[in-house]
């Protein structure tokens, strides 16, 4: 019986990492696809883009536009409202520079990974809601 118990334990142990690691998977795919429909969103509207001033560029924390006037502006606010019903507290960043006479346009998705079972010091980063909690998906488009 003791023997079975702890077979049992062990068995439960997996499902849960499991279930854990499965969700973390599911949030790593969602982000890559919500950087790379950013990126498709950018391509189609390359003038904009690339502008120093672009009405894409975000950072974290940034509030959508809540009447967007402009195409750039409804792209962007379409993203951050998807980032944050899709992702666990998920949000984005876009930068874009000009290195050798091509810009470089950078989107950054991130997401908490306060996921399943966490080991103590991960659980005390994630109440705290550090930095070193949030997983993050770069994704670099060159115009």
């Amino acid at each position: 019986m003791v023997i079975l118990s702890f077979g049992l334990l062990g068995v439960a142990g997996l499902l849960v990492s499991g279930v854990s690691n499965a969700a973390s998977s599911e949030a790593m795919s969602k982000a890559s696809q919500l950087a790379a429909d950013m990126a498709d969103r950018i391509r189609a509207n390359p003038v904009v883009a690339v502008s120093a001033t672009s009405e894409y560029i975000t950072t974290y924390t940034d509030i959508a536009p809540s009447s967007p006037a402009t195409i750039a502006q409804r792209d962007k606010k379409e993203w951050l409202e998807a980032l944050a019903a899709q992702l666990p507290q998920g949000d984005g960043k876009i930068t874009n520079t000009v290195s050798g006479g091509q810009r470089k346009v950078e989107i950054e998705v991130r997401w908490s990974n306060c996921l399943g079972t966490l080991s103590d010091a991960a659980r005390i980063l994630c109440t705290t809601n550090s930095a070193a909690s949030f997983k993050t998906v770069v994704f670099e488009l060159r115009l």
